[in-house]
């Protein structure tokens, strides 16, 4: 497949592409298996990262891949990884430091990432990047995002202002995502690596080896044959998480989260397969926070590409505001989004027991409407019917059922003090990424003062859950009893690593430690001892 097929569009263009791989005639490998590979990595995302270093370290490795073309979630992502203490940034004449990073991390991780993983991210993240580069075509840079991409809490201690965020430096059309997994695609084809499609794993494969239990191969369907694959150094599960499973949405998360733009076939496979074999969980109460119009949401069924981000991005936006159904303003609108989810479950505790924030509206004024940040319609394009309209906020808040004395109170006060450059009571425009690309916090706190106004229900959403199987820092899957479980890893938003913990670092906090534990576990299954060809058990 040539690059550009990648770097053109989304998921959509890869569609009916032909990287599937024919079905072979089974080989005669042993009792009970079809294939053999040294390692199986399923799913082909940040997951490709594991195969690339995998083959380059010499290993025979099968990447199986459930939908109809690869790169899952990654694909439509904005293609940046963030990995703290790189060398990309020493190249441009930035510097970082450990100790830094690691007070940065553990903060950010809310207590729900261990010291062991934190470390592992830490100690691993500047050598994935430079093993990558060094067998694949893709070249670093620092992210090149608004002029300069600083971590999103840069006022915390140990943060940076530019550096830790990083890109392809070829420039490239569409999804940057698309071309960061065309990139990683061309390195694994040359290394060797073989590549299923349309192949669902269905469940790991188990041996009895002197006494312990270890995985051995996997189970899988192609079309309407299942083969079983033995995987010798073991199993990478990278299946991306369960954002697609609206049972296990309900029963972990920490709150409703009824959209995503994560992959649709994301249904938390790769947990359920690690489940099945005794693996602990971690941080599944957490997801990659967004904010997104409710109707626009609906309308599409699931959120793909940038026509989701508009409830995002046109919150930030000087001249809008948030507020609930009681008229008030509940967080700062122009915060990084990862921070934002979390403010909509507040918890009523009497009544018909309800949250307190949903629903909750974006407020707009006409100067924002003027300036194409309305339901991302520019000026003069006619706005959906589900954007409300009135020339006064009373008459906003009737057609919406919002306390109509509350919110002119809100938007009054909002204004006094904006008028002022400030905000005392959710410290809008105070935070280096509230100013993002524009570097003024009285722009980010100008007043609503021209109407007509509109008003548009928004949602918590999500990119992508990032809760799932438990690591150690070997990106080996571990049990509930703290063993590791010989033969298995997960990386990405299968495992519950994070970013790591409950939130982002910076622009590509998903991407970077999901490719830098991919790194690892490559590594880790590159050097561990091959699984001996002994019949199989059981699955």
């Amino acid at each position: 497949m040539k690059r550009r097929s990648f770097i053109t569009g989304g998921s959509a263009l890869l569609a009916g592409s032909g990287l599937g791989v024919a079905a072979a005639a089974p080989d005669a490998v042993g009792p009970g298996f079809d294939r053999e590979f040294d390692l199986v990595v399923v799913g082909s995302g940040t997951g490709l990262a594991a195969a690339l270093i995998a083959a380059s370290e010499g290993l025979s490795v099968l990447v199986l891949e459930k939908a109809g073309v690869i790169g899952g979630t990654t694909l439509v992502s904005g293609g940046v990884l963030w990995v703290p203490v790189n060398r990309v940034m020493q190249r441009e004449g930035l510097d970082d430091n450990r100790d830094d990073a690691k007070r940065y991390l553990t903060r950010l991780s809310r207590g729900q990432a261990s010291a062991e993983i934190i470390d592992a991210f830490i100690d691993n993240g500047a050598d994935m990047l430079e093993a990558v580069e060094r067998h694949s075509p893709i070249r670093w840079r620092v992210s090149r995002f608004m002029g300069r991409m600083p971590d999103y809490h840069a006022e915390w201690p140990g943060a940076m202002t530019h550096g830790r965020s990083v890109e392809t430096a070829v420039e490239a059309a569409g999804a940057l995502g698309g071309h960061l997994i065309s990139l990683l695609y061309e390195g694994c084809l040359a290394a060797g690596v073989e590549f299923w499609t349309e192949a669902p794993a269905q469940r790991l494969i188990t041996t009895e080896l002197s006494g312990s239990r270890r995985v051995s191969g996997i189970q899988v369907r192609r079309g309407t044959v299942t083969q079983n694959v033995r995987a010798h150094r073991g199993v990478i599960l990278a299946t991306g998480g369960f954002e697609r499973n609206a049972e296990m949405k309900t029963h972990f998360l920490r709150g409703p989260s009824p959209y995503t733009l994560g992959a649709p076939g994301n249904r938390g496979d790769g947990i359920h397969m690690g489940m099945a074999v005794g693996a602990d969980l971690r941080n599944m109460n957490e997801c990659w926070h967004l904010v997104v119009y409710k109707a626009l949401a609906e309308a599409q069924g699931h959120l793909a590409g940038g026509a989701g981000l508009f409830g995002q991005v046109d919150k930030t936006q000087p001249g809008a505001i948030v507020v609930n159904r009681h008229g008030e303003r509940f967080f700062n609108e122009a915060g990084s989004y990862d921070a934002s989810w979390q403010s909509f479950h507040t918890w009523e505790n009497w009544g018909d027991f309800r949250y307190r924030n949903l629903p909750a509206y974006t407020l707009s004024d006409h100067a924002l409407r003027e300036a194409g940040f309305v339901a991302g319609c520019r000026a003069g394009e006619p706005l959906p019917e589900w954007v409300l309209q009135a020339d006064t906020l009373e008459g906003l808040a009737v057609q919406a059922g919002i306390n109509a004395t509350a919110l002119q109170r809100t938007v009054e006060r909002f204004n006094r003090h904006a008028a002022q450059g400030r905000d005392p009571d959710y410290h809008r425009g105070e935070s280096l990424m509230d100013t993002l690309g524009s570097g003024d916090a009285a722009d980010t706190l100008r007043p609503l003062t021209e109407g007509p106004y509109y008003l548009a229900e928004i949602s918590p959403a999500d990119l992508g859950t990032s809760g799932g199987l438990r690591v150690n820092g070997k990106a080996q899957v571990v049990d509930v009893f703290d063993q590791p479980i010989p033969g298995l890893y997960a990386s990405g938003n299968t495992a519950g690593v994070g970013g790591p913990g409950a939130l982002y670092g910076g622009g590509g906090g998903t991407l970077g430690p999901a490719m830098t534990f991919a790194y690892i576990a490559a590594r880790h299954a590159a050097g561990a001892e091959a699984y001996s060809a002994v019949p199989r058990e059981g699955a």
